[in-house]
C-alpha cells in the first residue's frame, strides 16, 4: 500500500516564491540641482556655442512678440551610467548628480539643435518642467529623476531671433500700444524716427529727451542702459519711452524711467553682440 506524504515547503523557499511573484518597484529618486553649476561645465559651453541662454520664465518675451521663432519647445534629456562608454574613467562609478547633469546637458543640446534649425539667436524662458508637471519658474534649479541606471530631465523654452536684454524689461505702462506712433510726445520728425525704430532688431531702446530730441540703441543686450547713460553723459534729462516690444513711458513724470540705476533689479548675465546707435542733435 502506498501512503500519501504531504509536501512541506521550507519558509525560505516560500518567501523566495512570493518575492518572485511580486512586482519589483523601480527606483525613482528626485533631485533638485543648481542650473548654474551645470551651465558652467565645459561640455555645456561646448554644446551651447555662440547661442545666448536665458533661464527663468521671466526672461521670455510677451506671447505675441515678433521676436519669437518658436513659442514652446520641450526637450527630454537622458543621462546614463558612465555615458555608456567603458573607456570613460567614471564608467560604472558615476553619481546620481553627475548623471543628472548629463541629462540636463542632453536636454539642452536638443534645444540648441532646435534653435539652429530655426535660425534663432537665443534660447529664452528656459525652465525645468519634468513631464509637464511642476514648473520651476525662476530658472535657478532643475528637477532630475534618477532611476537605477538612467536619469531624466525635461526642459521647456522659447526660441527668439536675437539675444534678449541683459536686464529684465520694465513692465508695459499701458500708456500706449507699441505701434501707436501718434501717442509719442515728439514732433513729426521724431515720430518718423520712431517708425524706423519699430523695424529695428531687439534688444532695442528708444528714449525721449526733455527738450524734444530722441536717441535709440538696438541689437545690444544693454540697449536700455546705454541709451540712458548717453543722456547722463550729455547732462540732459531723458526718459525711456519703449524697450523691445513694449511702451514703458508714463504720463506721470515721477513714474518714468530716467536713469540706468532704476533698471538694475533682476539683472542677468549678458552675451555681448554687435551694437548700433543713432542720435539726433
Amino acid at each position: 500500500m502506498i501512503r500519501s506524504v504531504p509536501l512541506l515547503l521550507s519558509a525560505g523557499v516560500t518567501a523566495l516564491a512570493l518575492a518572485t511573484a511580486l512586482p519589483a518597484h523601480a527606483r525613482n529618486e528626485t533631485f533638485m540641482l543648481p542650473v548654474q553649476d551645470a551651465v558652467h561645465k565645459q561640455r555645456t559651453r561646448d554644446i551651447v556655442g555662440d547661442l545666448t541662454l536665458r533661464f527663468g520664465s521671466a526672461s521670455a518675451p510677451v506671447p505675441a512678440s515678433p521676436e519669437i521663432v518658436r513659442a514652446d519647445v520641450v526637450a527630454e534629456g537622458i543621462g546614463s551610467t558612465g555615458g555608456d562608454d567603458p573607456r570613460q574613467p567614471h564608467y560604472g562609478r558615476i553619481t546620481d548628480e553627475q548623471r543628472c547633469v548629463h541629462a540636463f546637458q542632453e536636454a539642452l543640446a536638443k534645444l540648441v539643435v532646435a534653435a539652429r534649425e530655426a535660425n534663432a539667436g537665443a534660447i529664452v524662458g528656459i525652465v525645468s518642467e519634468y513631464k509637464g508637471g511642476q514648473m520651476i519658474a525662476d530658472g535657478r534649479l532643475f528637477e532630475c529623476h534618477a532611476g537605477a541606471v538612467r536619469s531624466y530631465v525635461w526642459l521647456r523654452a522659447q526660441l527668439v531671433r536675437a539675444a534678449p536684454s541683459a536686464l529684465a524689461l520694465p513692465p508695459a505702462s499701458g500708456f500706449a500700444e507699441l505701434a501707436d506712433v501718434d501717442a509719442l510726445p515728439l514732433s513729426d520728425a521724431g515720430k518718423e524716427r520712431y517708425r524706423r525704430f519699430l523695424t529695428l532688431p531687439s534688444p532695442r531702446a528708444f528714449v525721449v529727451f526733455e527738450d524734444g530730441h530722441w536717441y535709440t540703441t538696438w541689437k545690444d543686450p544693454e540697449a536700455m542702459t546705454k541709451a540712458l547713460d548717453y543722456c547722463a553723459r550729455l547732462g540732459k534729462r531723458c526718459w525711456l519711452y519703449a524697450a523691445d516690444d513694449r511702451v514703458v513711458w508714463n504720463a506721470d513724470v515721477n513714474k518714468r524711467i530716467g536713469f540706468a540705476a532704476q533698471l538694475r533689479r533682476g539683472e542677468a548675465p549678458a552675451t555681448p553682440v554687435s551694437s548700433a546707435e543713432e542720435q539726433r542733435q
